[in-house]
């Protein structure tokens, strides 16, 4: 039993042919046009680098605080190594940087006191060569 009824030319009751499935290739296009691409690490590096520098530590001392090996960090902050999520949330729960901010840049999600202080250093960063 169809749902809608068509006519020898397949055409449904509007008059035009019924529409096909999005196919695999599609469906990922349309998701990656969907999805912004925050998250990766040449993007999550520099605010790293960023909340850092704006709380005034050195990358060992910074390091140390989250537990996380020194020259993994340097490559972090690079964007040659992502950011695992055990230490994204060591950051944010030490230094109350939001998870968003992160991996996502959402600067909502960045406490007020540090806003200022790490969008200059982003800005810094970019007209950096």
């Amino acid at each position: 039993m169809e749902l809608i009824s068509t006519d020898q030319d397949r055409n449904n009751f509007y008059g035009k042919k019924p529409r096909r499935a999005h196919s695999a290739d599609m469906k990922t296009k349309l998701l990656n046009a969907l999805l912004e691409r925050e998250s990766t690490p040449a993007k999550v590096g520099p605010r790293v680098c960023a909340v850092r520098e704006a709380l005034g530590l050195s990358k060992a001392e910074f390091a140390d605080s989250i537990e996380f090996d020194r020259s993994s960090l340097t490559k972090v902050e690079r964007g040659t190594m992502g950011l695992d999520i055990a230490i994204g949330e060591k950051i944010s729960a030490i230094y109350g940087v939001g998870l968003d901010f992160i991996y996502r840049g959402d600067l909502s999600d960045l406490p007020s006191d540090l806003r200022p202080e790490v969008l200059t250093h982003l800005a810094n960063a970019r007209s950096a060569p």
